[in-house]
């Protein structure tokens, strides 16, 4: 308030106010900075005031309006835009948050609080490099601290640089080598660098100190498992379990690995001890499922999947799994049902999204439709190898030849171990005929997987082609 050009009662009933205001007087308060303004009513700090006591009484409307009033008055009024902008981010106005957040810096460039809420504010709103370039302002002008180090790592990290990420990560456990948080942040780094044995040891010596908490062992048992150390994983996963005994990821990750080392009786065994132990959760009859469908054990797998389902209708991926098992026992309009019931479940189920525009363009219909629900997939999971392959389909049952060649090009530079992608591949290449490229791709397909009776027909085909065209 500028009490040198205030009157004697404007002063007096502001001071009352501030008394009554930190008393908690609100409503009183509010009547002596209001009798205050009907002496100095171009005060800004009257008007900040009271837009503070209204802020005190839930009334942020009337606030807002007495803060943009302060403002009107002095542009550069520090407390007013203090409120507004806690205002704008308490309703979660972020844009208008964010420039009165920048007004503020630009009054106090070195203020913490301001540096900090907006890089915060940066980061909701997605612009990551914003609140980097924040950040690392922060430590250079405020000194090094473990918690800056470690913001800065985990969007870096979120940016996908991974190197930098690391660095900072690793400046944030030499400041605070107990941080459990620091170690989690660089394993889970690590795990997004490809870098899985460094990763585990990160999370094991984070368990070390804190030994009683099961997020931990997941991690490590992920990694490990991931890195081929099956024994360690499954050893962590049975801990959880000891810890936690209705943890359903552990149970699952268990099974996991027992599907990948084909101990199916092991695996099915802790299931059915756990679906009556746990009162029949349908996540569980879901992993039931797909352990049956591993072992070829299609109607058994059929069975769990609709016990699932039963158990819970609007389980979206339960009724994916039910969808994909009736797919592949030929009954594909029921198959369709259930994944269009995926998808109005969840909307960016982008498995189901990307499996029912396959399953259109392999029956040759609805191909725009499927196109569009392919297209949805990969807004979601845009490197997934097997979604672009079925983009590649889609394209060659739609003719678009030249399209269908390059995206399936690159869904095999995306997923090298799919032998469907190189079928496909051999295939578009056979329709322009373009043999030698078709035969390659067959082949390639074939060493995927030797058991595949419909491309030996096909690299046979060839063979029978070109011995005609030799012929006299």
């Amino acid at each position: 308030m500028r009490s040198g050009q205030t009157p004697h009662r404007a002063y007096g009933a502001y001071i009352r106010g501030l008394l009554l205001e930190r008393t908690a007087e609100l409503p009183a308060a509010l009547d002596a900075y209001q009798l205050a303004l009907e002496y100095d009513k171009d005060s800004p700090q009257l008007h900040a005031r009271l837009g503070a006591t209204y802020v005190k009484l839930g009334q942020p409307v009337e606030a807002l309006e007495e803060f943009q009033q302060a403002l009107r008055l002095d542009a550069s009024h520090l407390e007013a835009l203090r409120w507004v902008a806690m205002l704008h981010t308490s309703q979660g106005r972020l844009d208008d948050a964010v420039a009165v957040y920048e007004r503020l810096l630009a009054a106090q460039p070195e203020d913490r609080f301001t540096l900090s809420t907006l890089a915060d504010l940066y980061v909701l709103q997605g612009h990551l490099e914003n609140a980097v370039a924040l950040y690392r302002r922060l430590i250079a002008e405020q000194g090094p601290s473990s918690q800056l180090h470690f913001n800065l790592g985990v969007l870096l990290g979120r940016l996908g640089q991974f190197h930098e990420a690391l660095l900072e990560l690793s400046r944030a456990l030499e400041l605070a080598p107990e941080a459990v948080e620091v170690r989690v942040a660089l394993g889970l780094t690590y795990e997004l660098d490809g870098q899985l044995g460094r990763a585990a040891a990160h999370y094991e010596e984070a368990i070390k100190r804190d030994p009683l908490n099961p997020r931990l062992y997941h991690h490590a048992a992920r990694a490990l498992a991931n890195d081929g150390h099956v024994a360690q994983a499954t050893a962590h996963y049975e801990t959880i379990l000891e810890l936690a005994p209705d943890d359903l990821e552990a149970i699952m990750g268990l099974v996991r690995i027992w599907i990948g080392q084909r101990e199916f009786g092991r695996a099915e065994r802790l299931l059915a001890h756990k679906l009556i132990e746990l009162q029949q959760p349908p996540e569980l009859y879901v992993a039931l499922g797909i352990l049956y469908r591993e072992a070829r054990q299609a109607a058994e797998a059929l069975r769990a999947f609709e016990r699932a389902v039963e158990l819970k209708e609007d389980y979206p991926q339960a009724q994916f799994y039910l969808g994909a098992q009736l797919d592949q026992l030929g009954l594909k309009e029921a198959a369709r049902a259930r994944l269009h019931r995926t998808i109005e479940l969840d909307e960016y189920h982008a498995d189901a999204l990307n499996y029912l525009g396959y399953l259109d363009a392999e029956a040759g219909v609805n191909l725009e439709g499927a196109k569009a629900l392919i297209e949805r997939a990969l807004i979601i999971d845009p490197t997934n190898g097997a979604y672009v392959d079925s983009l590649g389909w889609v394209y060659f049952r739609m003719g678009r030849t030249q399209e269908a060649v390059a995206t399936l090009e690159r869904a095999a530079q995306l997923l090298d171990t799919d032998p469907v992608i190189f079928e496909h591949l051999g295939d578009v290449y056979f329709a322009q005929g373009q043999l030698e490229r078709a035969r390659t791709h067959w082949q390639r397909a074939l060493e995927l997987d030797a058991s595949h009776i419909a491309i030996r027909e096909k690299l046979e085909r060839i063979t029978s082609q070109e011995a005609a065209v030799g012929t006299p």
